[in-house]
């Protein structure tokens, strides 16, 4: 994380819900006997769970059918295997805590089939029991998407992983209600830590280069590329603003972007590693200035080398909380302002100006007047 989330940062209902339900399921497969309504809490969302059965001739099992074919799949297996699996769910809901223990072989104890049966359901949980009527009216009647604006309220527009992009496209003249959302992202992937698919600590909005291109299912606590176990920044209250820097190389022809990760401190290494190697922090923000007199000539746009000078001067106090929270890359920027600062600025000027004489002035006025 580039940003900690906010210290009340909403929690999602419906989660919160799910997660106490699929506690409740496996306390309760302990116990050798059948599937029945009992095996379901005695509240309205363990009732709008149990409900949620798949009909004669429908397609794809439902909430019922897949907590029955998990009830089903456990009892086929010692009861000192259900009670384990039921244990580690239970032992293992705080989160501050699992970050600090690091636990990637949770469920390493399970079968291949019944670990098949668990992921089935937790993911269905996820993508499909959120999103049922009566399953949003048990847990209070919030829909994600009054979730997302509401996430947005206190943490800002901007990703907190990467601060590169926001989490989703703002449109003008259209309700809250009905902006583009964010995918959530699961802190730990729900494909290796089903247990916590649905668990409100685990989910939060990042923007779809952050959760789709760079993390996808890359585990936070386990480096498979190193086959070793890892820190990570406890996402609510660690962040990696105040460890980075931004440095320009100029050994080259070209003056290039240089991001800086470091800290003498090992867990703090561990954890600036881990956030660079599962978002490719590094990658990202050293291609948003590549090649960096590209970037000086179209955003900073300077007459002369005295007015380049000026601007990155005038450039380097920090920038605002509420900048950062609503202005995709000005924490990155400002960083780059500070490097630019510290170095003698006539070689990036010399390549701006000699890049301004190769490709000229006109195309781009030409492109501006339609032609």
């Amino acid at each position: 994380m580039l940003f900690p989330l906010e210290q009340n940062t909403p929690e999602f209902a419906v989660f919160t819900a799910l997660n106490t339900e699929l506690l409740y399921f496996l306390e309760h497969a302990i116990p050798a006997g059948g599937f029945n309504r009992q095996s379901l809490s005695d509240t309205p969302l363990g009732l709008a769970c149990w409900n949620n059965k798949k009909v004669p001739n429908g397609k794809g099992l439902l909430t019922w059918d897949k907590f029955k074919t998990l009830h089903e799949a456990l009892q086929t297996e010692p009861e000192a295997l259900r009670r384990r699996l039921y244990e580690t769910v239970r032992d293992n809901q705080n989160f501050e805590e699992l970050f600090q223990q690091r636990r990637h072989d949770l469920l390493t104890f399970m079968p291949a089939l019944l670990m098949e049966k668990l992921q089935s359901l937790c993911y269905h949980l996820y993508v499909g029991t959120k999103g049922l009527g009566d399953v949003k009216a048990a847990a209070g009647g919030v829909d994600i998407d009054i979730h997302f604006t509401d996430f947005k309220a206190v943490n800002g527009e901007v990703c907190r992983a990467c601060g590169l992009e926001v989490v989703a496209p703002l449109r003008a003249n259209v309700p809250n209600a009905q902006q583009w959302r964010a995918d959530y992202d699961h802190f730990l992937c729900k494909s290796k830590y089903p247990i916590f698919a649905v668990h409100p600590k685990n989910l939060f909005p990042i923007c779809r280069t952050c959760n789709q291109d760079a993390k996808k299912t890359k585990d936070l606590f386990f480096c498979n590329t190193v086959r070793q176990q890892r820190f990570s920044f406890y996402p609510y209250t660690e962040g990696a603003s105040g460890l980075v820097a931004l440095e320009i190389d100029l050994d080259d022809i070209s003056p290039k972007v240089r991001v800086r990760l470091d800290s003498e401190d090992p867990v703090l290494k561990s954890k600036l590693d881990t956030w660079n190697d599962v978002f490719e922090i590094k990658n990202l923000v050293e291609g948003r200035y590549l090649p960096l007199e590209h970037y000086v000539s179209d955003r900073i746009r300077p007459r002369n080398l005295l007015d380049l000078q000026a601007q990155v001067a005038r450039e380097l106090d920090p920038p605002s909380v509420a900048a950062l929270k609503r202005t995709e890359g000005v924490f990155w920027d400002h960083k780059l302002y500070v490097a630019l600062s510290r170095i003698n600025l006539d070689l990036v000027w010399s390549v701006v100006e000699f890049q301004e004489q190769e490709h000229g002035a006109p195309g781009g006025e030409a492109i501006l007047a339609g032609a």
